[in-house]
């Protein structure tokens, strides 16, 4: 049995990464059934971007690619890594749905990829796959995560805490009324 290699420098991350850029699936095979044990993928990323083999995969359409690293997973890693932020806060899906790479927006969801997840500039996948004019992926996420409020639902209440700042600024406004009030009374 080969001793797969547990830990990477750098230079092996960026090469994974790489492979999965140019969707090099049968490079990515050699390299996790006779190299690198699988479980590494979660630590794999660019020591700048961050960016994770999932994420270059996604960008370029590589569904076939992105479904082998996930299946090589746990269910609950496969969800983490596929929602894995990089230094924007955008994640693989961002990234598909930017390109417009339904087939790979599919994959990633069927491993619980989150489309309300939002980067640094406050945009989710579906905002990006809107902005860029992607409408195969609007409709792909429209059908399938359905974001409208249930009229059966109660409007969410509004939580009151003791000791918040509207609270006092009320409770200060009663008592300055209150020696207002005993001021005027006074100068009668």
């Amino acid at each position: 049995m080969v001793d797969l290699q547990k830990t990477l420098s750098q230079e092996d991350m960026d090469d994974i990464i790489y492979e999965a850029r140019v969707g090099d699936l049968d490079s990515l095979k050699e390299i996790f059934e006779k190299f690198v044990d699988p479980q590494t993928l979660m630590s794999i990323k660019d020591e700048y971007t961050l960016a994770t083999p999932i994420h270059m995969a996604a960008a370029n359409g590589y569904d076939q690619v992105c479904q082998y690293l996930l299946e090589l997973l746990s269910k609950d890693d496969a969800q983490y890594l596929v929602n894995k932020q990089n230094e924007s806060g955008n994640t693989a899906l961002h990234w598909a749905a930017y390109n417009g790479h339904v087939k790979t927006i599919k994959v990633l969801c069927e491993f619980g990829a989150d489309p309300f997840l939002k980067n640094i500039f406050s945009h989710d996948a579906i905002y990006e796959a809107e902005k860029n004019n992607k409408p195969e992926v609007e409709k792909y996420f429209l059908e399938t995560f359905d974001v409208k409020q249930d009229d059966d639902e109660p409007a969410q209440k509004v939580q009151y805490k003791e000791g918040t700042e509207i609270r006092k600024a009320t409770e200060e406004s009663h008592e300055v009324e209150g020696i207002r009030q005993g001021l005027e009374a006074n100068q009668l």
